[in-house]
């Protein structure tokens, strides 16, 4: 099993340390669940220039030759999730007052959607982890370089280097800091972003086959 050292950096040959502290905000207090995140762009370098200055962005990026980059420490928050989905609603799970309260936002009226969702949110972050998807304050997030068909809305399957690449971060981040399988998403399955619900999906799907799952 890697370790992370004391400032929160994993020390492999197989992990090239390439600090980006624009993604950085703040302690990461707490691990309990990794999300999975594609680019939409073809190459790495593309994305760790734009991480630069860019706000967003993940603790590990996977290029489109399998290289794996650590570009933010361990111990450190990346704003990478965004505007929760409410999961009791997508699993048709919520309380009757939970539902009565999450109904009363979407159909606010006199507010944009992007407020809804904003204030979803606020209301998901009030539960504890599981009881709700994962937020930026206790989750790592992975990127894997890849296009978007535009059209179809429907990423690029991820090859092959990429994920040996990737089964062999999960095992590794699965094995310090303890998490399960069902404790691993894919982006478009938890949070909005411009309607890609297909966002590492195929991931996913991937190394749940490859775990025997």
């Amino acid at each position: 099993m890697l370790m992370v050292d004391t400032e929160g950096w994993i020390n492999s040959i197989k992990i090239k340390k390439e600090h980006k502290p624009a993604i950085e905000h703040g302690l990461l207090s707490s691990v309990k669940a990794i999300v999975l995140h594609r680019t939409g762009s073809g190459t790495a370098k593309s994305v760790l220039n734009a991480w630069d200055t860019k706000k967003s962005g993940t603790h590990f990026l996977i290029s489109e030759t399998g290289k794996v980059y650590q570009t933010a420490s361990l111990k450190r928050k990346c704003w990478h999730v965004g505007k929760l989905y409410s999961k009791c609603r997508v699993l048709s799970s919520c309380s009757k007052a939970d539902a009565a309260a999450i109904e009363g936002i979407l159909h606010a009226k006199n507010s944009s959607w992007g407020k809804k969702f904003k204030a979803v949110t606020r209301h998901e972050l009030k539960k504890s982890y599981p009881l709700r998807f994962p937020h930026n304050h206790d989750s790592v997030g992975i990127e894997i370089v890849g296009m978007i068909n535009k059209k179809s809305e429907i990423y690029e399957i991820p090859n092959r280097l990429q994920l040996d690449s990737l089964f062999w971060l999960l095992n590794e981040i699965i094995a310090i800091y303890g998490v399960t399988m069902k404790d691993i998403y894919a982006h478009g399955q938890i949070a909005h972003k411009d309607r890609k619900k297909t966002e590492g999906l195929a991931s996913l799907k991937a190394y749940t086959i490859h775990r025997g799952g």
